[in-house]
């Protein structure tokens, strides 16, 4: 349960569904993470680890195998109705666990398949996409993020387009402005300087070493500029004092910016590295784990993902709800599928640290431009991102898969 778009949605629906429908229960592989503090105190919580040791004789597939029999036997065990799987790795024990129960499931594709499981997974990856496709195929409801993201698994895992339903990702926004009028509670923050965020793992997929490359072209571009008008200023005293090009007060569009980058993944020493490297040290500030991105959200002046792809990043539509403009990659799915659709934001090429450069020139050079789509992008996440709406046609979709599958067993 460690902070990521995903975990949220878990924790979203413990705490949303209505007690007098739902028992909710939670299965975990490893008893671990951030959220797990947040879960509620009535949700009964059973890790696979909690009473399993690695056996001393192990091969291929003896882990998972018997991670799918615990499965089995608490969903048998505990009377279970419906279970709800979100990442693919879960997919892999809930897909073959609930058959053997004969336990429907409702599931859920996040991320294009054919980046996620390719980048992800380099062991035994033929026959995870083999599995995954028959767990996806053989669900009670198959639901995904976006539009993008349907028609990526459908390709990539053969499984029939109908068959995928369409679900927005939600965002709680009124916990989310609560707790965006909070003290910022990580690293500094410089009034003098214009702030640029970015939130999420630090993974290779995520791309924060282009957005910190850019950030370093940027820095560089500003000093050059500030050089130049230091020389023309050199010239003429009055040329100094009557058109306010003083180095001292330098800006022309290119002021002075720091990026904050909130997360934490395998990749931190490497961009610690490359920061070091660019001399960016005063510039990028790692910030780890943070326990309210909202509050950096709220008083960030961009907010930037640089991703190579991605599902339906929950992060890019918190940053709409704070109203923070927005800079993203043209990913094929994802932040890329949804500014293409609604002018929300800016886009620019995958990988492209030039591009994203020119791209955080732009936004403080035509402030007003991108400020109106920002609030143009608040109102649509108001509108179309409801935690309620979610929760209501989640409960629905539940309630459908359980009454499905007790009407067949009926009938045998």
């Amino acid at each position: 349960m460690e902070a990521g778009g995903s975990e949220r949605q878990l924790l979203y629906l413990l705490q949303g569904l209505d007690r007098a429908r739902f028992e909710p229960m939670l299965y975990l592989v490893y008893r671990t993470g951030s959220l797990l503090t947040e879960v509620p105190s009535d949700v009964p919580l059973i890790s696979f680890w909690d009473n399993h040791y690695p056996p001393k004789w192990n091969w291929p597939g003896r882990i998972h195998a018997m991670q799918i029999a615990h499965l089995a036997n608490v969903l048998a065990r505990e009377k279970i109705d419906v279970v709800y799987d979100r990442l693919f790795h879960m997919t892999l024990i809930a897909g073959p666990a609930t058959h053997r129960a004969r336990v429907p499931r409702v599931s859920t594709i996040v991320s294009p398949p054919q980046f996620d499981l390719e980048r992800s997974e380099k062991r035994w990856r033929w026959w995870k996409r083999r599995a995954l496709a028959r767990a996806y195929s053989t669900a009670s409801k198959l639901l995904t993020v976006s539009a993008g993201t349907a028609d990526a698994a459908s390709k990539y895992y053969a499984i029939p387009r109908g068959q995928c339903e369409v679900v927005p990702s939600p965002i709680d926004n009124l916990r989310i402005r609560q707790l965006a009028i909070e003290p910022i509670e990580s690293g500094p923050w410089d009034l003098a300087r214009k702030h640029i965020l970015a939130v999420g793992r630090l993974s290779e997929e995520k791309g924060h070493t282009f957005l910190i490359d850019a950030i370093g072209r940027y820095c560089l571009r500003r000093e050059m500029a500030k050089t130049r008008i230091a020389t023309q200023a050199s010239d003429t005293t009055k040329s100094e004092t009557s058109t306010g090009t003083n180095p001292a007060h330098f800006d022309h569009g290119l002021p002075e910016i720091q990026l904050h980058i909130a997360g934490d993944g395998p990749l931190r020493e490497a961009l610690k590295q490359q920061i070091d490297r660019l001399g960016l040290q005063s510039h990028v500030i790692l910030h780890g784990h943070v326990r309210n991105p909202y509050a950096m959200m709220q008083r960030a002046d961009l907010f930037v993902m640089p991703s190579i792809y991605e599902g339906l990043p929950n992060a890019l539509l918190e940053a709409m709800a704070c109203g923070v403009p927005v800079l993203a990659c043209d990913t094929e799915q994802g932040p890329g599928e949804l500014l293409r659709s609604i002018d929300l934001g800016t886009r620019v090429p995958i990988a492209d640290p030039e591009a994203l450069c020119a791209a955080i020139h732009d936004r403080f050079a035509r402030e007003e431009a991108w400020l109106a789509k920002a609030q143009l992008a608040k109102s649509y996440v108001d509108e179309h991102h409801s935690l309620s709406h979610w929760l209501d046609r989640m409960s629905l979709i539940f309630v459908e898969s359980a009454s499905s599958s007790s009407n067949r067993k009926q009938s045998q």
